[in-house]
């Protein structure tokens, strides 16, 4: 499946090289991994928990990761300045290929996403949150 066998949008309004990808299908079908070591952040960002489950619309970065520990193919993904997670690796590789082709290695992208769970409704009852992305998928 290519994830990234798409034509991203240039961001005008930065002066470092990135792209804003701006053609996601609205559908948010692109989940982050790892964000159960970032709830923390992803507790902050959303103003705490909450009873009812939460739905944040954020605006999410793509950042390359090539001094990450464990991959050194890592995509990171931060929401307000914020580390909440990473693309999984099949599509951090096939993001960062696609990067390589327009002659941005290195260059973050940003995407709309949005923030889900987080609930605590008390007596144990409480939910991780997580974090959609909306990326084309064709």
């Amino acid at each position: 499946m290519g994830l990234f066998s798409w034509l991203f949008g240039r961001d005008e309004e930065s002066s470092t090289k990135s792209l804003n990808i701006t053609n996601g299908p609205g559908t948010y079908d692109v989940d982050v991994v790892g964000e159960s070591h970032y709830q923390g952040a992803l507790e902050s960002i959303c103003g705490g928990r909450s009873e009812d489950n939460q739905r944040l619309e954020v605006e999410a970065f793509l950042a390359p990761e090539s001094d990450n520990p464990y991959d050194s193919e890592a995509v990171r993904i931060e929401i307000q300045d914020q580390t909440v997670g990473h693309l999984d690796r099949e599509t951090a590789r096939s993001f960062r290929e696609k990067m390589t082709e327009f002659g941005l290695t290195g260059a973050a992208a940003k995407c709309s996403a949005i923030i889900v769970g987080g609930w605590d409704r008390g007596d144990g009852d409480r939910g991780h949150f997580g974090v959609k992305l909306d990326l084309p998928t064709a």
